[in-house]
């Protein structure tokens, strides 16, 4: 069995693209697809510990750059549970959380992240959650084609994945 591990947020054509399996970010309903799921992945705002020393409220977010992932209305749905009003938001797009959480984690801005994937960073004290107010707009699904049988290497890969406990990034 070979592995190709590409990461991205490009939405993948698994039949297309020849892949027998693929991880994707949503609800888990995609037509032709089986999806198992993986994890939740609530965000809440990250900064680092000199810009965090400024924010004592929601609303003191306003006076940061605020970064975006390319799901557009995730600060305003995270301002909406924070019961505060959300500022406009014009920070820039980030197709990585983890390219946002260098730039966050540098002092650059404040970022939507999800934190189980930064612990060590927070637990380090490179990064540091403001507020715990966090919101969840879907889940990481496994997911393949229904109209092709699993094959023994992609049920051991799928199981063996499945029993896997979340790992934490750097």
């Amino acid at each position: 069995m070979n592995l190709r591990l590409f990461t991205n947020n490009n939405r993948v054509d698994i039949a297309k693209e020849g892949l027998d399996i693929a991880i994707r970010f949503g609800e888990g309903l995609w037509p032709g697809l089986h999806a198992a799921p993986l994890l939740t992945t609530p965000l809440t705002p990250l900064c680092s510990p000199e810009v965090a020393q400024s924010l004592k409220t929601p609303q003191d977010l306003a006076g940061h750059p605020l970064f975006r992932s390319y799901r557009s209305d995730e600060w305003e749905l995270w301002f909406q549970q924070a019961a505060a009003p959300c500022p406009k938001i014009e920070g820039p797009v980030f197709d990585s959380s983890v390219a946002m959480a260098d730039m966050v984690e540098a002092g650059l801005g404040i970022a939507l992240l999800p934190y189980h994937m930064f612990a060590r960073r927070l637990a380090t004290g490179r990064l540091i959650r403001p507020f715990p107010t966090e919101i969840t707009t879907g889940k990481y699904w496994l997911t393949h084609l229904k109209s092709k049988p699993a094959t023994p290497a992609l049920t051991l890969f799928k199981n063996w994945l499945l029993a896997q406990e979340p790992v934490t990034s750097t």
